[in-house]
């Protein structure tokens, strides 16, 4: 309220209805004629003189300064009159980095039912929610709870993560080598700030989540785009591109978008081309813990005797969108390096969650919680995918079939430029559909789709199939593609399952 009784007589002498000399009415005077306190009114008086505006005299009152003509707000002089400037003067990485583009506007959807699969919506369980409010409670309750975070994270999460990756993934590790971020893309741009000058080079994975590549694009990072086959990246094939790399992301137990699994002997192979090139590993676990069955495949970071590999993952889509946060598995000799960048960046992720999130690992929700979104989401899965195949056969090529929630579709015998149009098609038969051109660095020959399912039911999903079918086959007759071999045939799919991440 003093600020703005303060700003009020400011305009009011800038304006020259108040001149230089004047006297201000008395501050118990002004307080009955503004309704306020006399404290408000004096507050505001003092800012006023702290500001040059206003002086007091013992005894008489408080007068308006008078100030030097050409004199701006504050009393400061003015020794010239300069013109507007431009703007600040911006970074390299603020000048490089770009917001997330939405997707384009879809034409009017026709009436009726529309099933989305175009846009990954994650729904919260309401157990999960439930089991989170009772440990929020509890938190709550407790004499001793818990006030700043951790800069590393709180330990009692770090020893919870370190149980819970010693069961699902054969991974032993000890609590001091986890560091707690604010979800995996915190965890990119902490990478990119601790290993990477500008001008340095990067492998990334060829399609990816565009997130990855232009994290390390920002930051300056030359990027060496890998393509991605139907065994994940293979490092012989792009050793001689990734000469004098200094780091290489890969996501080798699942692949978005593609989803495909990396064998163990191309993971040992990616290894010791690290240590050779002395170059790092970067390993996103992204959406691996919503697997279907059993994967016998160690991770990179189990096979490392090295410190060469800094694991990601995520809790978020575990538990709720709302959730943002994540840890990174750090090599001991990177540890305090990493510590003093996240220092600079926050001084440690959001406390409060990562008490209620250890609650909940402790307690066994957590694991009941992946068990069960596993299984919905296997059933899921088989309901888009056997429908599809059912209707193309051969005419597509399917992936993404051991975790996650979303589909990688390849329709090779229809261009990429036709993509618009079949989106179109499908659009105007109740389902929305996305392209995965986004996510290629060099666009592909043929059509490519995600096609996200997490929340979508069976019923559905078979009934967008059936119509995303016809739309295919509807815009590949109109063009003369097909070849009366559109059913039938095999579905490619990638059958490496397993509940972890």
């Amino acid at each position: 309220m003093y600020v703005r009784i303060a700003g009020s007589i400011r305009r009011d002498i800038d304006s020259g209805r108040f001149q230089a000399g004047a006297r201000l009415p008395g501050s118990r005077s002004m307080a009955v004629a503004l309704g306020v306190s006399r404290t408000v009114v004096l507050m505001a008086y003092d800012q006023l003189e702290s500001e040059g505006y206003l002086a007091s005299r013992s005894g008489s009152g408080t007068y308006v300064s008078a100030r030097p003509a050409g004199a701006p707000a504050y009393g400061m002089p003015v020794e010239e009159q300069v013109g507007i400037p431009e703007g600040p003067r911006l970074s390299r990485l603020a000048r490089r980095a770009v917001l997330p583009t939405g997707p384009a506007a879809d034409p009017p959807a026709p009436e009726g039912e529309v099933i989305d699969l175009a846009q990954p919506r994650v729904k919260s369980d309401p157990r999960s929610l439930k089991a989170w409010v009772h440990h929020l409670m509890a938190l709550l309750r407790r004499r001793d709870a818990p006030d700043f975070p951790e800069l590393q994270g709180a330990i009692e999460l770090r020893r919870a993560v370190a149980g819970y990756l010693g069961v699902e993934r054969a991974i032993e590790i000890d609590p001091d080598d986890i560091l707690i971020v604010s979800g995996a893309q915190q965890a990119r741009d902490l990478i990119a700030r601790v290993l990477l000058d500008e001008g340095d080079g990067v492998g990334v994975e060829d399609p990816c989540h565009w997130s990855v590549r232009h994290t390390y694009e920002a930051m300056g990072a030359r990027v060496v785009p890998c393509p991605v086959g139907p065994h994940g990246m293979d490092i012989d094939r792009n050793a001689e591109a990734l000469d004098g790399v200094r780091l290489v992301s890969v996501a080798p137990s699942f692949q978005f978008p593609t989803g495909t699994v990396m064998p163990e002997e191309r993971r040992r192979a990616l290894l010791q081309w690290a240590y050779a090139q002395d170059a790092c590993l970067v390993e996103d676990d992204f959406d691996c813990e919503h697997r279907f069955g059993v994967c016998t495949t160690p991770p990179l970071w189990s096979l490392d005797r090295h410190g060469r590999v800094i694991h990601v993952s995520s809790f978020a889509r575990s538990m709720f969108p709302a959730l943002q946060l994540g840890y990174m598995l750090v090599p001991r000799p990177l540890r305090e390096r990493f510590l003093a960048v996240k220092w600079l960046a926050d001084r440690g992720s959001m406390s409060m969650q990562q008490h209620v999130l250890a609650a909940c690992i402790a307690s066994g929700q957590y694991l009941r919680d992946l068990r069960r979104i596993a299984h919905r989401l296997a059933s899921r899965h088989r309901a888009l995918h056997d429908t599809l195949q059912a209707r193309l056969g051969s005419a597509m090529e399917a992936s993404g079939s051991v975790a996650g929630g979303s589909l990688f579709v390849r329709l090779p015998r229809l261009p990429c430029s036709a993509t618009g149009v079949l989106v179109a098609e499908a659009l105007a038969r109740g389902v929305r559909i996305r392209s995965a051109e986004r996510f290629h660095r060099t666009p592909p020959d043929h059509a490519t789709l995600v096609l996200s399912y997490a929340g979508v039911s069976e019923a559905a999903l078979k009934r967008a199939a059936t119509r995303l079918a016809e739309a295919y086959l509807a815009v590949a007759d109109s063009a003369g593609w097909t070849d009366g071999s559109e059913s039938g045939g095999d579905v490619v799919a990638h059958a490496d399952v397993r509940a972890d991440r």
